[in-house]
């Protein structure tokens, strides 16, 4: 895992790019269509995408895999760092122009805390510290792999290392329990 820096804002646009292609064009069961289910076209998906991306790099918050940029992670938390201020107000203002205005984006926003509370809620009332995985991207391309499974499994050592833990949600995928 290598934090990405020195890049010009055109190559995190890329990186944007390639991250909002792979989460659009991802073939989701009929239960869960993911964020294509708010995001209705791939510009759409770019513009929620590169706010995103460009908020988590200027944060120092966005790794890739290797030089060859198989996939790509955001992370934050007490053990990770967040998204600087100014950066979190673009990411706000490019969600409610890619999920089609501030009613949908209440949608949205419901949906996400659908449990109640997010995890990072959950975290911080009971005083733990953590990493979060904001969002973990491998390239269709280099899927198959297992650069998912090495993107986790140092996501892992760092969080061992920083003494912290890494809250996972349940993931569903064709009706199995695929992590937790």
């Amino acid at each position: 895992m290598k934090k990405l820096i020195g890049l010009s804002k055109e190559e995190v646009g890329d990186i944007s790019k390639q991250i909002a292609d792979a989460f659009y064009d991802y073939k989701y069961n009929e239960e869960d269509l993911g964020l294509v289910k708010y995001i209705k076209s791939r510009d759409d998906m770019f513009t929620y995408m590169n706010a995103i991306t460009q908020a988590a790099y200027n944060s120092g918050l966005l790794y890739t895999t290797s030089d060859d940029h198989e996939g790509y992670l955001m992370l934050s938390g007490d053990g990770a760092g967040s998204v600087r201020f100014f950066d979190g107000i673009k990411m706000i203002m490019a969600e409610k122009k890619a999920l089609g205005g501030f009613s949908n984006m209440k949608a949205f926003i419901k949906a996400c805390f659908a449990e109640g509370n997010t995890i990072e809620t959950r975290m911080r009332k009971a005083k733990r510290k953590f990493i979060r995985i904001e969002m973990l991207v491998v390239r269709p391309e280099f899927q198959g792999q297992g650069h998912m499974r090495n993107i986790l499994e140092d996501v892992y050592k760092l969080a061992e290392k920083r003494g912290v833990r890494i809250p996972m949600i349940k993931i569903k995928q064709r009706g199995m329990n695929i992590l937790e």
